[in-house]
């Protein structure tokens, strides 16, 4: 589109312009945009507009007093038009003259067709001499006649100069291409929120705003133009509904005004219960007299949603509206009749809660007592609620403040970060507590880890450690390990070994097992980014045996960590494995991702693709559960590696899209290295070694030192290829410096081979490669054996030794078609047949004649490589490649690259 952005509907745009383009073309079509009131629709419109420079326009805004006239819509659509033809269909006369009656005398059905057609040849006639744009907004208020005919002409303008766009938010089975708006993400309406309040608000508030606005951009526009100046300054409370006089606010009042008596006070206790059974709907009408046919009613009017067993509003936004809409006597009668209606004790005592006077000392312990309660049960969603209710209700505010971080507590633990951080800022003004402002920057930092800024997650984590040093050591050493896990998260390693150092001033004689634990990773961790590896052995053993046998999440994958930095991924994957066991035992949502991440980082080193993706898989939709998004990010790097690490471009894009934009703005920088690593490996598929070699010197400069070593093999295989092999060398002795401090025969079998890449003599470069595959043997890491296999058989065919290099080209060939990685599957049968071993490879009958490198140079001259790229991917000179070009195009007879690439593919 040639129009400013519309914050988070660039793929609307970008199939809006799609229809633009093909009626310029020639080749248009009709689109049906479909959206709630207030998603964009009539901007989307505008915006189209604006993007069809030099095309004809024709448009209407249907209005609801008009759907009773017959043909009212045509009338106003077509009259503009017909008044530049020279002749005016029959069917379209009277229509056009503003007589809404059908005077043509024909039966309903011959009358629909000929009107149809009608509207047809006027839109094409139209279109005659410049493309012609239609659009039709409320589309949803046309009467049903020009609606008829509008359908009918939107299924045969295809292919004609035409974009017809139909705008409604009541969808019908029509037939029609669609595009459905969905409500803005978090970041699309922070965005436009930044537009309308360009000189920022209150983080507190613009929270509060984006919540009630439910992702509905007119909402968040009404909503911020309706600010006072106490609330933008945050001395005021938040808006609890859009403004009165609000377009939106308007609409739903509308429509509720329209329904019958019984069914708005059907909408009425579904808006007070907020989330009610329809078995409590259906007691609650009978107690009141409420017609039960009046449901029906209720529900079709949009007002409320029947999700199956339970009734809700369908956002928070109508919700809110309505409930402010509600006269206070009906409001509180509502409650009321709920309160002594429901079975439930704690939801009893919300309705109650909600036309109490403030404050009520004698409520609020109630409610506090019913929260633990549920609590216990792991009822997160209804002892947050009554944390909250009971905060609200209590005149004491230290009291006050440990009611409410409960309630952000709990609301995390439900995934609803954005209502948690809101509750925390309340906190530290209420009390002085040092104990209770810890424990509030300890869940704050938690927060910040999982799904905002590390770095400010790990200034909360600090903050905590100092506040419940006194009090709790244990809790101010897991405030230390987070601190810990956010430094690394922004890249700060420097600042985890200055964490380590205040971690081991809380150490002391006769600690349970848990803080020793702790101190031993900090130990483990910070002499390895040291590279002290030697020093950092043991340390990290005596983390791995506590956390096999501590119970909890935390310990486990604290230890599955240690496994990793180790070398002992076996190791590292049990434990993973333990701690996802663990905190789905416990309910732990918040750290089941944490956990599926470790595990499926393990896979990956086992060289186990599947388990890695499941693993990742799993976390994902976890994260995406409990509103993590940072770990979101993390797991779709993850898959994304995965799948470059296989050769498949088209995911390993795909993922990496979705997560590159949050990780960058969220200073993820691990993650960032790690979709570098998996950008590299592209690279290395796509025979261009050099990039591959700068992007993987960045991640060796920037990653943690899993990443680190995890990508050091593909970094010397760069190297290797682009015959950079000095710049490589300290790398691999970094690297082989850890292998050996490992003692893992897989850690030590890939930095065999990273030397023998290395290796100038073949002799050595022999020796190397034959230890790395005895190793190999041992370790049970089928993927990397084969790539072992395949750089050893490359190495002994360009040594001219095509019959030993075949043993171990087929053993490659064999493992990567076990694994479905095409890439290198087709690599190694590349150099199957370049050491003279037949292989079945589906190639085009006309160069099966070609010798193995003739077939070889064929396809990467069809892949686009020149004749330099040809020749370091098959360590020949460019000469050499020339002449075997010219020997290829005289065996084929033709005379061009072009000529062999039609040949080819």
């Amino acid at each position: 589109m040639r129009v400013g952005n519309l914050c988070g509907r660039n793929e609307e745009l970008r199939h809006l312009a799609q229809l633009v383009r093909r009626a310029e073309a020639g080749e248009g079509g009709s689109l049906e945009l479909i959206g709630e009131p207030g998603l964009g629709k009539t901007a989307l419109l505008t915006a189209v507009r604006a993007d069809a420079a030099g095309f004809g326009f024709a448009g209407i805004d249907a209005a609801p007093t008009e759907k009773a006239l017959s043909f009212s819509g045509l009338s106003q659509l077509l009259t503009p038009l017909v008044s530049r033809l020279d002749r005016i269909p029959p069917a379209l006369a009277d229509i056009v003259g503003c007589d809404f009656s059908n005077s043509t005398g024909k039966s309903d059905t011959e009358s629909a067709f000929s009107i149809g057609s009608a509207v047809t040849a006027v839109l094409v006639e139209a279109a005659r001499e410049q493309p012609l744009l239609c659009c039709v907004d409320d589309a949803q208020w046309l009467d049903a006649e020009s609606r008829e005919a509008l359908l009918f002409a939107a299924r045969r303008v295809t292919g004609q100069p035409i974009a017809l766009i139909l705008a409604t938010s009541s969808p019908e089975a029509n037939g029609l291409s669609s595009v459905r708006l969905a409500p803005l993400g978090e970041g699309a309406s922070r965005a436009l929120l930044a537009e309308q309040v360009p000189e920022g608000l209150p983080e507190d508030l613009a929270d509060q705003m984006i919540a009630l606005a439910s992702g509905n951009p007119l909402a968040l526009v009404e909503l911020a133009g309706s600010l006072t100046a106490g609330q933008r300054a945050g001395t005021a409370p938040p808006p609890a509904a859009l403004p009165a006089r609000s377009r939106f606010r308007a609409r739903l009042r509308e429509r509720f005004a329209g329904l019958s008596s019984d069914a708005r006070r059907l909408v009425r206790l579904v808006v007070a219960g907020e989330e009610i059974e329809v078995s409590t709907v259906m007691r609650a009408a009978t107690e009141a007299g409420i017609a039960l046919e009046a449901l029906a009613e209720a529900t079709g009017s949009g007002l409320i949603a029947d999700n199956g067993e339970v009734l809700a509003a369908p956002s928070e936004l109508v919700r809110s509206c309505l409930y402010a809409d509600d006269p206070l006597a009906e409001r509180h009668a509502t409650h009321r009749l709920l309160a002594e209606l429901l079975d439930d004790p704690l939801r009893a005592l919300t309705h109650r809660a909600a036309i109490s006077a403030r404050p009520n000392r004698e409520l609020a312990g109630e409610l506090d007592r019913a929260a633990a309660g549920a609590r216990r049960s792991r009822d997160h969603a209804s002892s947050s609620r009554a944390y909250h209710l009971a905060a609200d209700l209590t005149p004491d505010p230290n009291v006050k403040a440990l009611r409410l971080l409960n309630a952000s507590r709990d609301y995390w633990l439900t995934g609803a970060a954005r209502q948690s951080r809101t509750l925390l800022r309340r906190v530290r003004p209420l009390t002085a507590d040092a104990t209770v402002r810890g424990l509030a920057d300890l869940l704050r930092g938690e927060i910040e880890l999982r799904d905002g800024a590390p770095a400010a997650g790990h200034r909360s984590l600090l903050d905590a450690a100092a506040a419940l040093a006194g009090p709790d050591r244990q809790l101010a050493l897991t405030a230390l390990m987070r601190a810990g896990e956010a430094s690394c998260a922004a890249g700060d390693y420097a600042g985890f070994c200055e964490i380590a150092r205040l971690a081991g001033a809380l150490g002391a004689p006769g600690q349970p097992p848990l803080p020793h634990l702790m101190l031993d990773y900090f130990d483990g961790l910070s002499a390895t980014l040291r590279e002290r590896h030697e020093q950092a052995r043991e340390p990290l053993r005596r983390v791995m045996a506590l956390g096999a046998e501590l119970s909890g999440c935390s310990a486990k994958t604290w230890a599955s960590i240690a496994a990793l930095v180790a070398g002992d991924d076996e190791r590292a994957a049990e434990l993973a494995a333990a701690g996802v066991n663990a905190a789905l035992a416990d309910g732990s949502s918040t750290l089941t991702p944490w956990a599926l991440e470790l595990l499926a980082t393990a896979s990956v080193r086992l060289d186990r693709h599947g388990p890695a993706m499941s693993a990742a898989g799993d976390g994902l939709r976890f994260a995406k559960a409990a509103g993590q998004h940072n770990c979101v990010i993390n797991h779709l790097t993850l898959l994304a590696l995965v799948a470059a690490l296989q050769g498949d471009k088209e995911t390993t894009m795909r993922r990496l899209d979705s997560a590159a934009e949050e990780a960058a703005e969220r200073g993820l920088a691990p993650r960032r290295a790690m979709g570098t690593w998996a950008l590299a490996c592209l690279d290395l598929n796509e025979d261009r070694p050099a990039d591959a070699l700068a992007k993987l010197r960045t991640v060796a400069r920037s990653a943690n030192p899993v990443v680190r070593v995890m990508a050091t093999p593909q970094l010397v295989e760069a190297a290797a290829r682009c015959g950079e092999r000095d710049v490589a060398a300290r790398t691999v002795e970094t690297f082989d410096a850890w292998a050996r401090a490992t003692r893992d025969p897989a850690q030590l079998a890939l930095s065999l081979r990273c030397q023998a890449l290395l290796a100038d003599d073949d002799e050595e470069a022999h020796e190397l490669f034959g230890d790395a595959l005895r190793l190999h043997r041992d370790a049970d890491r089928p993927f990397e054996r084969a790539k072992t296999e395949l750089f050893y058989g490359e190495r002994l065919r360009r040594a001219r030794k095509p019959l030993a290099a075949r043993e171990h080209l087929r053993q490659a060939w064999q493992i990567f078609q076990s694994y479905e990685a095409a890439y290198w599957a087709d690599r190694a049968r590349a150099e199957l047949r370049a050491a003279g071993e037949t292989v079945e490879t589906g190639e085009p009958a006309a160069i099966a004649g070609l010798t193995p490198q003739q077939a070889h140079i064929s396809r990467l001259v069809a892949e686009g490589a020149t004749n330099k790229e040809i020749a370091a991917q098959l360590f020949l000179s460019p000469r050499t490649v020339d002449h075997h070009l010219r020997n290829i195009f005289a065996k084929l007879g033709i005379r061009s690259r072009v000529e062999l690439t039609a040949i080819v593919k």
